[in-house]
Order: structure tokens, then C-alpha cells, then sequence
């Protein structure tokens, strides 16, 4: 990394260059005749989240002068970018409203800046959606920054939680010096940056292949139907299912949250291929249960009825599940609608071990496989109408 002076280095921070030189001389930055690596912005944007958490930067020098502590951010944490330029001059610059980009950059989850200037990284990716997206308007391109920005940030999030248990916790557990903990400790989170550098967009790749087929076989299908190549094709209903655990809530209470992440985990591993080997795939998790979205309803009823029987065998905890088909809104990879509404409610009304499903499940299911018994038109909480709701079951032997 390059060598810079103290007023370059607050720069790229960006902050005041007292605040570097304070720094500095309580010996919390790597300073050689008055020169900075870069990566210290790193390090100082640390120090002032120290001292913003009411932490005292004096114990935190002494910790690092004993070797109890260090921060070598420049292993994993990029060269940091420069700031050329404020919101309003990318925005005189773009033809486009500096407050339209300074939403975009808080909706896909960057801090704001007190000078309101820029990283030229920001402002290249900034333009880049602007250009690629002319057409939409400010709402849409703000729809698009919170997808994006919003599933990036809960698996950054998630990534650094994953490490912490899977990682850091083994590596404090070792009979080994403080310093040299520390020291193992930031060459893996190395290695686990570069290998999240390569796994994102590997999946990514590999998933919009899939998506991308997907999305054209449809939009072929439509565009064939409305033009008369070929006759109106019947259109099997999409499914929403919902898993919910029963006796989760009073799990966490007994055993303690610790035990009930830990169950939540490994619900995770189990539904996953549950539902993937049925062509579902989990939407989001709701604390003590999953959401589900199925191309097909019969798919949904298997993979409720073998979720049923694994989750009890794997985790000790039984399961319930709701299900309904139809028609849904979709959203920012989420779905909405009165099928999901309806899907939710029978779930609650389920019991443990039971899978219930609406009428228009069982009628559009075609599952010659599953045996269904009626439970009867129900009145469920927060539905104005009746629903009928059937009992799938293994069929006998």
C-alpha cells in the first residue's frame, strides 16, 4: 500500500487531521518518518468507533503496546478509496439530483458523510446505476438500491457472525499466548475474506444462469400465448408454505437463546434441502419458523410432509406447517397477497406434527401420492371468508 502524510491520511479517512495526529501520538497508528500506510484509514476510522462506544483510546494504547491487542485491517479490508468529488458535483456532473444519490447511497446501506463527499468507487457504481437503469424512475431506482444494498448487508452481516462462532470462539478456546491468538486470529479472517471475494460472485454466476433460463422459458410461454403461436396453456398456481416449531418460544426461555439459535441453525441446513429437492426454496426466516415459495403445490406438500417427519428426527423440536396456492405479488425477492396472508393463518392454526392445506392446494396439486382428510371450512383470525383447510397425510402403508 502506498505511503501518505498525516493531512493525506485524514483525507482518505475522511476527519479532522488533529484526530490523526492525536492518534498518532498515542501510538495507536504505524507512522515512519512522519509517513502512514493507507490502510490506516482503516485503523483510524476504528479508533473514532472506539471512542464514539465510550471506549478510552489511552487503555486501548496501552493494550496494543503490551501485544495484547493489534489491528492489521490492511490484511482483509481493501485500500481505501479516494474522495474526489461531493454529491453535487457527481450529480451536476450525471445530470441527475445530488438528494436522488445521496438516497441511493443510503438505501444501499453506506454511511453518510458529514462533508458530503464521495468515494470515487461510490461514485462510479452511483453512475453506473443511472446509466444502466435510465429508464427507471427515482422510486424504482431506490426499489433497486434497498434489493441490492439490503441482501448485501444481511450477508456481510451474517458472514462476520459466522466467523465469530465458527472461528474466533475455537481459536480463544487454544492454550495459546494472547499475541499469538490475535495474530492467528486476523491470518483467518484473511483467508476468509478472500474466500467470501470468490464466493459471492461465483453463486451469483451460478444462480442467474439457473434464473435467467427460468425467467426466459416464462417470458417465451407469454409472449407465444398472447400472439396465438400456441392456445392458452392451464397455468398450475405457485404455493406458499409455512414451518413454524412448536414449543420454540418456550425452548429459548428454558435453555436460553444460545440453545435456540443453535436449533434455529440447524432447522436452517434441514429445510434447505427439504425444500430444494421439492423445487422450493426458503424466503425468509421468521425467528421460529421459514417461509417458503414452490413452483408447483404437490411440491409443497411433499416437502411439508418429509419436513414434518425430519425435523422432529433432527432437531428434537416438532414442526407445523400451513399451505396454500394461487396467485402472489412479488417484490424485492419476497411475495405478498392474500395467498401468503391465508398460507400464514392456517399455519397457526395447525397443530404440531400436522401439515394443513387449503382447498386450492389440494384441488391443484395432483398428488397421487398423498392422502388428504378434511378438517372443515375454517374461520381463521384476520380473514373476512372461510376456508377450507385439508389434513395431508402418507397414504397408509
Amino acid at each position: 500500500m502506498a505511503k501518505v502524510s498525516a493531512e493525506e491520511l485524514a483525507a482518505l479517512v475522511p476527519c479532522p487531521v488533529e484526530d490523526v495526529r492525536r492518534f498518532d501520538e498515542l501510538g495507536l497508528l504505524d507512522c515512519e518518518n512522519g509517513q502512514f500506510d493507507t490502510s490506516q484509514a482503516h485503523v483510524v476510522r476504528l479508533m473514532a468507533g472506539f471512542e464514539a462506544a465510550g471506549l478510552s483510546l489511552e487503555v486501548v494504547a496501552r493494550a496494543m503496546a503490551s501485544q495484547a491487542l493489534s489491528f492489521p485491517l490492511g490484511r482483509f479490508l481493501g485500500e481505501p478509496a479516494e474522495m474526489t468529488e461531493t454529491y453535487e458535483q457527481l450529480g451536476r456532473r450525471l445530470g441527475r439530483s445530488p438528494e436522488l444519490l445521496r438516497r441511493l447511497s443510503v438505501e444501499v446501506g453506506l454511511p453518510p458523510q458529514s462533508s458530503d463527499r464521495i468515494r470515487s468507487e461510490d461514485a462510479e457504481m452511483l453512475e453506473l446505476i443511472v446509466a444502466r437503469l435510465e429508464r427507471a424512475d427515482d422510486d424504482e431506482l431506490s426499489r433497486f438500491a434497498r434489493l441490492y444494498g439490503g441482501t448485501i448487508q444481511r450477508l456481510v452481516g451474517s458472514g462476520l457472525q459466522f466467523f465469530d462462532r465458527a472461528v474466533r470462539e475455537h481459536i480463544d478456546s487454544l492454550d495459546l499466548p494472547l499475541d499469538e491468538r490475535d495474530r492467528l486470529i486476523y491470518q483467518k479472517a484473511g483467508g476468509f475474506t478472500e474466500l467470501v471475494s470468490r464466493i459471492v460472485p461465483w453463486l451469483q454466476r451460478r444462480h442467474r444462469e439457473h434464473a435467467v433460463i427460468e425467467y426466459i422459458v416464462s417470458a417465451t410461454e407469454d409472449f407465444m400465448e398472447e400472439h396465438g403461436f400456441i392456445p392458452p396453456q392451464p397455468r398450475q398456481p405457485p404455493a406458499i408454505a409455512f414451518l413454524d416449531l412448536a414449543g420454540y418460544t418456550a425452548l429459548a426461555e428454558e435453555q436460553g437463546d444460545e440453545a435456540a439459535a443453535a436449533l434455529a441453525a440447524d432447522l436452517a441446513t434441514l429445510v434447505q434441502h427439504a425444500a430444494q429437492s421439492h423445487g422450493g426454496r426458503p424466503v425468509k426466516w421468521l425467528g421460529d419458523g421459514v417461509m417458503f415459495y414452490f413452483a408447483d403445490p404437490a411440491g409443497a406438500i411433499r416437502s411439508g410432509l418429509e419436513l414434518i417427519e425430519r425435523t422432529e428426527q433432527a432437531i428434537l423440536v416438532p414442526a407445523r406447517i400451513g399451505i396454500n396456492a394461487g396467485a402472489v405479488v412479488v417484490q424485492e425477492g419476497d411475495y405478498f397477497g392474500r395467498t401468503v396472508n391465508v398460507a400464514s393463518r392456517i399455519a397457526d392454526y395447525a397443530r404440531a406434527r400436522e401439515v394443513l392445506v387449503s382447498d386450492e392446494a389440494k384441488q391443484t396439486a395432483g398428488a397421487d401420492d398423498v392422502d388428504f382428510e378434511l378438517v372443515g371450512d375454517l374461520k381463521l383470525k384476520g380473514l373476512s371468508r372461510a376456508v377450507r383447510v385439508h389434513r395431508a397425510v402418507r397414504p397408509p402403508g
